[in-house]
């Protein structure tokens, strides 16, 4: 985690877009483009599900980085919180989700307290709930979900449901 200056927006989003980039690669089989594009959603109170946020993000236009940071410094007194998300990645490019939390959105009780504060940058990948282990590579898109995606949910739950059934049969 970060606090980031509006001076230090840019550097601190690229310098966490060449991080996010890299854990990436490391946690997945895809091959990662570094030709980033970005577009820019509100964490809202209520949680919208997958194929709802895939719906509304298929319809933003990806930007430039200097064309998203010019937007976060037109709302920067009001961010709580940035979180960048790799939102889509092809073998020419890559989409980066900003995802930001709004001061207004907070408490009142603990607005007062962090009102004068400068946000926080934070940098997640998202890990599939078929994934059993830490050094297993999965694919970076599986959020978009998808035939890939359905199978490795399917075949996951079909190897819990035989470990849960030998287990039984070991035990009594």
């Amino acid at each position: 985690m970060k606090t980031v200056t509006k001076n230090n927006l840019e550097k601190n989003l690229k310098e966490t877009t060449s991080t996010l980039l890299e854990m990436a690669r490391n946690s997945c089989w895809n091959k990662i483009s570094d030709n980033t594009s970005y577009i820019m959603s509100e964490i809202k109170n209520d949680l919208l599900n997958r194929s709802k946020r895939k719906k509304l993000n298929d319809k933003k236009k990806p930007k430039s980085l200097e064309k998203i940071t010019a937007e976060l410094r037109e709302i920067y007194e009001n961010l709580y919180d940035i979180n960048l998300y790799i939102y889509k990645s092809e073998k020419e490019s890559t989409i980066i989700e900003i995802q930001y939390y709004p001061k207004s959105s907070l408490e009142s009780e603990f607005y007062e307290t962090i009102k004068n504060n400068d946000p926080m940058l934070h940098m997640k990948i998202g890990i599939p709930p078929y994934v059993n282990n830490k050094t297993e590579k999965y694919d970076v898109n599986w959020e978009l979900g998808g035939m890939r995606y359905e199978w490795n949910l399917f075949s996951s739950r079909l190897r819990f449901k035989w470990k849960y059934k030998n287990r039984i049969k070991n035990v009594g």
